[in-house]
């Protein structure tokens, strides 16, 4: 049953008292955190929020988000028709604050730089996190419609190079996947090989809604 939304400003504190983020929104945000989601603050660190943004080709995703963090959000999806972009944000807790910390952010500002740490994968990345992690930011390493590749590539252009790194090599320790980096508009993505495919889809797939599923390689949709 979804929780009752504050009717009131002045209810809104008391609203916040009742929220405490579950570990599959936990998961979820990590996955998000890797891709596009961003994490901010308004108070040099006290609390954080989480903001969720997808273009218009995706909506369908972001709504799915949305309805995912019902709790944590006080209204709809917005539309930005400048940028062809749907987004939303939550509401700014003391329970994403463990997030922060996490992907290594300085409370600098509002919009905060993300990093990962040693271990990150092996510590924290699950399953369902590594399914919206590719939701979010992932798709084919081909597009060759004449032959079908299996492999896939997660985005990781706004991380570092060391933090790339770690990412590849926890993929391989945490999963077994067969992973290398390719450089990509001047940072580096994360290839998953076709051999690992199968294993992606077994720990992953059904998870993936059925309007992000156009991102499997051809043939694998289904």
């Amino acid at each position: 049953m979804k929780k009752p939304l504050p009717t009131e400003r002045t209810n809104l504190q008391l609203y916040k008292q009742t929220l405490v983020l579950s570990q599959r929104l936990f998961d979820i945000a990590v996955g998000g955190l890797l891709g596009d989601v961003t994490i901010q603050t308004q108070n040099r660190g006290q609390t954080y929020r989480l903001k969720f943004q997808q273009s218009d080709k995706h909506r369908d995703y972001l709504f799915h988000l949305h309805d995912v963090f019902h709790e944590w959000v006080l209204s709809p999806p917005h539309y930005h028709p400048d940028r062809n972009m749907w987004s939303f944000q939550t509401l700014s807790h003391s329970d994403f604050t463990p997030l922060a910390t996490l992907f290594s952010v300085a409370p600098n500002g509002t919009l905060c730089k993300k990093h990962v740490k040693p271990f990150f994968v092996e510590n924290f990345l699950t399953p369902i996190g590594l399914a919206y992690w590719f939701m979010d930011d992932g798709g084919k390493a081909s597009y060759n419609r004449d032959y079908v590749r299996k492999g896939i590539v997660l985005n990781t252009q706004g991380f570092t190079r060391k933090d790339v790194d770690i990412l590849c090599q926890g993929l391989h320790t945490k999963f077994g996947f067969e992973c290398w980096i390719k450089p990509n508009k001047n940072g580096y993505v994360l290839v998953i090989s076709a051999q690992s495919y199968d294993l992606f889809m077994e720990l992953c797939g059904h998870w993936i809604i059925p309007s992000m599923r156009h991102k499997l390689p051809h043939g694998t949709e289904s």
